[in-house]
């Protein structure tokens, strides 16, 4: 893709998931890519990887609800890299057993899953826009939505769909905001993908079966599909889009 190589991108929750696939997918595009995330071990294992494919990776153990240690996070990555070019901002977690309706939620949920999901991106794109316009001037911003911000289809999850519906309103004025700065913000927004977590989840067979019979193409999409998205989102192919919303989710919203 176009404009990526020698790009300063920055990864959150990338640890694995979505957000390992796409740093691992940046690196192969030619950035060096910071990767960061609460499991330090994880985020280690991420840049490993990243180096033993010859790319060049820095790991931070990050908790994005702490602005603390946001802003000191991307402080090293300037101190590290020189720039920053790039931040996907995809750090978030999801809680079916503890999150539910509105009026049997607790509080104590509701702080934690909006203060990661929320909070989170709000902070990881406070401190590296900031980042992108005192090194690089302009850049690209990629955030993780989710449909369950568009419509109730994950039932009893008040919490998680009321955050990436905030997700989405927070990328929409990013947009307009930064536009006029050379500063791109655009939403990749997966369906159903198959990241570890989830893969156990549908392990049985009929489960998997369950989950997916209302998917056009019938299956989930792995990680790597939806890094693919990430990372056009990141390069000059998208020079043009920005406040955009893009579907990775097999034909689902078709429906």
């Amino acid at each position: 893709m176009r404009g990526l190589k020698d790009k300063i991108a920055a990864v959150t929750g990338a640890a694995s998931g979505i957000g390992q696939a796409a740093a691992k997918r940046l690196a192969e595009e030619g950035c060096k890519v910071a990767v960061l995330d609460w499991n330090g071990d994880g985020a280690q294992a991420t840049a490993d990887q990243i180096r033993k494919a010859d790319g060049e990776a820095l790991a931070l153990k990050v908790d994005v609800s702490s602005e603390d240690q946001v802003e000191a996070a991307f402080r090293t990555i300037v101190e590290k890299f020189g720039r920053l070019d790039i931040l996907v901002s995809n750090a978030g977690i999801f809680s079916g057993a503890r999150d539910n309706k509105v009026d049997a939620l607790p509080k104590a949920v509701w702080d934690e899953i909006v203060g990661v999901n929320l909070t989170g991106m709000y902070l990881s794109c406070k401190h590296g826009v900031a980042a992108i316009k005192a090194t690089a001037g302009k850049g690209a911003v990629v955030l993780t939505g989710s449909p369950t911000g568009m419509s109730g289809c994950t039932p009893a999850n008040i919490a998680y769909g009321s955050s990436k519906g905030g997700v989405h309103g927070l990328s929409r004025v990013m947009a307009v905001d930064h536009a006029p700065e050379g500063i791109r913000v655009n939403v990749v927004v997966p369906g159903f993908t198959l990241t570890p977590i989830v893969r156990e989840l549908v392990a049985d067979p009929k489960v998997y079966e369950w989950q997916v019979q209302n998917i056009p193409l019938k299956r989930g999409a792995e990680p790597e599909e939806i890094a693919g998205a990430v990372a056009f989102l990141a390069s000059d192919d998208a020079s043009y889009m920005t406040g955009s919303f893009m579907f990775v989710d097999g034909g689902l919203t078709a429906i």
